[in-house]
């Protein structure tokens, strides 16, 4: 009886996702966009690249580097408009994140740092502060090793130094973990846009005014493309030969209760830096930027001397 249920269920969410129409998540108010600032595209390697400018006169502008799995407006939403008044600032959607190109090739930290600074250098910004979110973080101290006197100052929001998985890249046990989360994504493709919109309601970090728009964004974020990379080779990023020798003034932001990048692996980058503080909001897990933003936007402001 209890197979003959749970077969039942399965191919009843199957049929769902695959044949209904699905539904949006507009909370029944007026509906609005959380940031009105346009965007365009810019070519690096034939490739189009997805990116927002904000403009003050007279500021350093601050790039912002998403998170795995989002995009640069997913990520920073509710921290962008506290800033739109007070400085510049630059949004770049990844590769196959976003509004931005993707392809099948081997996605890799040391790539989008090179993209992020094929773009700058397009925008004649030879100047700026880095904040970066999670993976964000890691092209960031990626960055800052590449070009460290054109990087005034950094924000590494959850960082890691390195990536657990990577050394079991080749173990059988580890691929086929990552080809069950790859069936999974291509049988239930909103089951990730749904636990992600679930975890914004839940925590309050959504406003019910935004919800249309953050359901459409989070439904854009190019699984095929992600796990097609899967967790192999999404982000294999190692810091550690090289961290001691970043100089740059930094403050790490870390999350007391995260799990996803728990405190002890982002101690090791405090650890090896030499110019680094660190704060710890303690009942933040790793969605700082989305549910912390009044607390994160207040430290911005006294470390880039906003």
């Amino acid at each position: 009886m209890i197979k003959t249920i749970a077969k039942v269920f399965a191919f009843t969410s199957i049929f769902k996702n695959l044949v209904l129409t699905q539904k949006s998540k507009t909370e029944g108010i007026t509906q609005l966009h959380p940031i009105k600032i346009p965007g365009r595209t810019i070519f690096v390697r034939e490739k189009e690249y997805f990116i927002r400018e904000n403009i003050i006169d007279g500021t350093v502008p601050i790039v912002f580097l998403h998170s795995w799995g989002t995009d640069s407006l997913g990520s920073w939403f509710n921290v962008l408009p506290k800033i739109k008044n007070k400085n510049s600032f630059v949004t770049i959607d990844f590769k196959n994140h976003g509004r931005s190109d993707a392809s099948w090739e081997r996605w890799s930290v040391e790539e989008n740092a090179d993209i992020v600074i094929s773009i700058l250098e397009e925008l004649n910004i030879t100047k700026f502060n880095l904040v970066g979110w999670s993976m964000g973080s890691a092209v960031a101290l990626t960055i800052s090793r590449k070009i460290p006197k054109n990087v005034n100052k950094m924000v590494l929001i959850t960082p890691f130094s390195w990536i657990e998985g990577e050394r079991y890249k080749d173990n059988f046990l580890f691929k086929l973990l990552v080809g069950g989360v790859r069936i999974r994504e291509r049988l239930f493709p909103n089951k990730n846009p749904q636990s992600k919109f679930s975890f914004l309601k839940k925590s309050n970090a959504l406003k019910n005014e935004f919800t249309d728009w953050a359901w459409n964004n989070l439904h854009r974020s190019k699984d095929d493309f992600i796990y097609g990379d899967g967790g192999r080779h999404v982000v294999a990023f190692d810091s550690r030969e090289w961290l001691s020798n970043i100089e740059t003034e930094t403050l790490a932001i870390i999350g007391g209760k995260d799990s996803l990048v728990p405190q002890k692996s982002s101690e090791e980058v405090i650890t090896k830096m030499k110019n680094i503080e660190s704060i710890t909001f303690n009942n933040a897990y790793h969605g700082i930027p989305w549910t912390h933003d009044e607390e994160l936007f207040d430290e911005l402001v006294k470390f880039l001397n906003l």
